[in-house]
């Protein structure tokens, strides 16, 4: 229908330009004009419509006795294209639509590439213990060079004796504890050993030694069994902490021993306040056991 509305305009402003003639108005006979024609294509589509309902408007008629009018016309040429008219203002963003439905999961993408290799991680904890393992039977060893006799009489391990008591002791010179012991055989050892806290406070420059006696004498085989414990400083200092003393001593006869742990100040060295024992329990250990090794 636009398209008809031009070419009519045009009808109209070729008329406008030819000398005034009366005339009767041409009624064009009417044209239909199909959406798919384009705007340079309808003048030659008018004609070939006219032509086929034997209407020729340059023809005299009994409307159009001269022949000429509004349907008298020239075909030009198609006008050179116009030139792209301005994009027009962008319109105002439309309000934000409802949410949609969630979509279907899609597709597992495909496997990538092995990537870096990263930093050894931290040490994990560690694991609970595992059953015991049974192997196979190894090889069966050399033959040992020949032992070294022993006193079969008493065997090792045979013949010991524990002493122990809870308590402390603030004696700085004396006997601690006595422990009796009746040794079986004359060439056997005994092998005596402390276990407990001990300390020495409240001085500089001051030293305490512990020692164990058999029948009121130190060992002199092979040497004494003792320890000492020196404190420089400041007199505050209060140092309790679990000592262990041990050793073994020989030629000491059959019968009944009495061993006693001692304590006493160190020559040369200033008076100390000593402590035996403290929030514990201390022992004496007695063992007698074969002769050392030649």
């Amino acid at each position: 229908m636009l398209s008809k509305c031009i070419f009519l305009a045009l009808l109209a402003v070729v008329a406008a330009q030819e000398e005034p003639v009366e005339r009767k108005p041409f009624k064009p006979p009417p044209v239909s004009v199909p959406p798919s024609i384009r705007f340079e294509e309808l003048p030659l589509y008018v004609q070939e419509m006219l032509s086929r309902q034997n209407v020729n408007p340059f023809q005299p008629s009994q409307d159009n006795p001269t022949g000429h009018g509004p349907g008298s016309f020239m075909m030009g040429f198609p006008g050179v294209p116009g030139k792209p008219g301005m994009n027009g203002r962008n319109g105002l963003n439309g309000p934000r639509g409802p949410k949609g439905d969630q979509g279907d999961p899609g597709l597992d993408g495909l496997m990538g590439q092995q990537g870096i290799m990263g930093k050894p991680g931290l040490p994990g904890p560690r694991g609970h213990r595992g059953f015991p393992g049974r192997g196979e039977a190894g090889a069966k060893g050399e033959r040992g060079y020949p032992g070294v006799p022993i006193v079969t009489n008493p065997p090792r391990g045979a013949l010991w004796k524990q002493c122990a008591w809870m308590g402390e002791s603030d004696l700085d010179s004396g006997i601690i504890k006595n422990c009796t012991f009746r040794k079986q055989s004359a060439d056997t050892y005994l092998r005596v050993a402390f276990s407990g806290n001990l300390r020495v406070g409240g001085c500089t420059n001051c030293c305490k030694r512990w020692f164990f006696t058999f029948n009121n004498t130190e060992c002199s085989q092979p040497v004494p069994i003792d320890a000492a414990i020196y404190v420089a400083g400041p007199t505050y200092a209060n140092p309790l902490r679990p000592r262990y003393i041990e050793g073994y001593c020989g030629r000491i006869p059959t019968g009944p021993i009495n061993i006693s742990f001692k304590v006493e100040s160190c020559t040369g060295y200033n008076e100390g306040d000593a402590y035996t024992g403290w929030n514990s329990a201390s022992r004496m250990i007695i063992e007698e056991v074969a002769p050392p090794m030649q």
